[in-house]
C-alpha cells in the first residue's frame, strides 16, 4: 500500500469560506467540491495508483475544528476496469463511505450503515486528511468522480 498525497495539487486546493460578520468563527456550512481526475492526478504525480496495493489517494487536508456531516461521490468517467473507491480518513479508510464501483456512472453517498454515517458524522481535534482508498485496479487512471463534502466549520 502506497499513500499519495495529492492535497497539493491545484485541483485539490480549496479555501474554507469567509468568516462571517460577527467575526467569532462558528458555524459555516459549506459544501466542498473536489474534482479527481485519475488520469491528471497520476501524471501530476509521476505515480501509479493501484488499487491491487489499496493505495490511498489523499485529497484534502481538513483543518482542526471541522465536522464533516457526510460526503457524495459522484462517478462521471468509468475506469474501464473493475475498481472501487472507498471514502476516508487517517483512523478509518472507508470511514465516510463503503466501496463505490469506479467502473459503472453512479452516485453514494455516506449512509446510516457507513462508520460515520451512524454518528453523524465526524469532529477533527485534530488535523486529518480525507482520504480515497482504491481496491482491485492496479492501474487506476482513466476514472473521472467528484468529491463533496458537506462540512461545518467550528473554529477560525
Amino acid at each position: 500500500m502506497a499513500t499519495h498525497d495529492a492535497t497539493a495539487l491545484a485541483q485539490f486546493v480549496s479555501d474554507e469560506p469567509a468568516w462571517g460578520t460577527s467575526g467569532d468563527g462558528w458555524g459555516r456550512f459549506s459544501v466542498m467540491k473536489f474534482h479527481v481526475d485519475m488520469s491528471a492526478i497520476t501524471t501530476s504525480l509521476a505515480a501509479t495508483i493501484s488499487g491491487a496495493a489499496t493505495d490511498v489517494l489523499q485529497i484534502w487536508d481538513i483543518p482542526a475544528g471541522t465536522h464533516i456531516l457526510s460526503v457524495r461521490v459522484n462517478v462521471t468517467t468509468v475506469e474501464g476496469a473493475t475498481s472501487t473507491v472507498a471514502i476516508g480518513d487517517g483512523d478509518n479508510s472507508a470511514g465516510f463511505m463503503a466501496a463505490l464501483s469506479l467502473n459503472a456512472l453512479a452516485s453514494k453517498m455516506t449512509l446510516t450503515s457507513d462508520a460515520y454515517g451512524a454518528t453523524c458524522g465526524r469532529t477533527y481535534a485534530a488535523t486529518d486528511t480525507l482520504d480515497a482508498v482504491f481496491a482491485t485496479d492496479s492501474d487506476i487512471d482513466t476514472a473521472v468522480f467528484d468529491v463533496y463534502v458537506a462540512c461545518i466549520f467550528m473554529t477560525g
